[in-house]
């Protein structure tokens, strides 16, 4: 049996099971002032990319925690490879790759000597280690780096080290910590291509991020958390389809042409428009977003021009568009800032 967001069983057949590696199952975890995760419970399969999104305080870092066996559950129980993260966790350790979020190697140490030390410490063959480390080096573009000190690399740098410091000892299932926080284009490219490699060499991942564009890029699955499983885990198309099966209209227009009657007489009561984004985007410019229920394109777009020319009112841009992951996220997990990290 597997579990879904809301907590009801679901069957899995002999063979989805067998090829289930971690096991999630009606998890609580409690601080003394607040309870951090509710009820929670899910599956990763092997070979997958399972990618939680969440907003900050979400519980995103407490699942991490509690698969690495950093931190004890409060109820329910955790699986690995049938295996306890607390009662097994030195036997886990050979089989678990960690990339934290935070960057956490030995500045006054080169590239090399933070992988080689690494390597020690993970039990990689003393024979095997000089080769695993160029492998390392080479995969990431850090070789005519390696012998500089690490206080001389640049975040993206730093990034990269850290994501195959994780990959040295060959492990199963490699954890990623919002592993491209804050680095450049060039190499959150790098750090992707590579990621989307690891499942065909046998790998497990599982991705926690706050970039949607990274999620989309990367998942094959996504659970949307806050505190509880708001959503998932699922596909992104099944996500959209269930969450935000709506058309979308963005469109620009002038300031003076946004009235009531425009917006409530006409997109909200005659096309039964929903607004999910209103913007000012200059002095004499507002962007607009809305989702319709309206399943004919063709009968929408003829009332919206119809209207607009009637009316004398000037669009300057115009674009029908599909949900996106962060329209969804926003849907489900509101607008409000997050200052509060679990």
């Amino acid at each position: 049996m597997t579990v879904n967001q809301e907590g009801a069983p679901e069957d899995v057949t002999n063979s989805e099971s067998n090829n289930i590696i971690i096991k999630v199952d009606s998890v609580i975890k409690k601080y003394p002032n607040t309870t951090a995760l509710k009820n929670i419970s899910f599956s990763i399969r092997k070979n997958e990319i399972f990618t939680i999104i969440g907003p900050n305080g979400a519980g995103k870092s407490t699942i991490v925690k509690l698969l690495t066996g950093q931190i004890k559950l409060t109820e329910g129980s955790i699986k690995i490879n049938n295996m306890d993260p607390i009662s097994d966790r030195r036997k886990l350790l050979g089989i678990f790759g960690l990339v934290p979020q935070e960057i956490a190697l030995y500045d006054e140490l080169t590239g090399r000597e933070n992988l080689t030390f690494h390597a020690r410490l993970y039990n990689v063959p003393k024979q095997k280690i000089q080769q695993r480390v160029d492998e390392m080096l080479d995969i990431v573009g850090l070789t005519e780096r390696q012998n500089d000190y690490v206080r001389t690399y640049s975040g993206g740098m730093k990034r990269r080290l850290q994501l195959v410091r994780a990959l040295l000892h060959d492990p199963k299932i490699i954890i990623l910590d919002e592993p491209t926080l804050g680095i450049d284009v060039q190499s959150r490219k790098a750090i992707h291509d590579y990621i989307l490699e690891l499942p065909r060499q046998g790998k497990t991942i599982l991705l926690t991020t706050n970039y949607m564009e990274e999620a989309e890029r990367l998942a094959d699955r996504i659970l949307i958390l806050d505190t509880s499983i708001i959503e998932g885990p699922g596909r992104l198309p099944e996500i959209q389809e269930k969450i935000f099966p709506n058309t979308i209209i963005e469109f620009k227009t002038s300031l003076d042409a946004v009235t009531s009657e425009f917006l409530n007489d006409f997109l909200i009561n005659s096309l039964h428009g929903e607004i999910i984004l209103e913007k000012e985007i200059s002095e004499q410019q507002r962007l607009f977003q809305f989702i319709f229920d309206i399943s004919d394109i063709k009968e929408l777009l003829e009332k919206f021009i119809n209207y607009t020319n009637t009316h004398d009112i000037s669009i300057t841009e115009f674009t029908i568009k599909s949900s996106t992951l962060e329209d969804i996220f926003l849907k489900l997990t509101g607008k409000e800032f997050r200052d509060n990290e679990n």
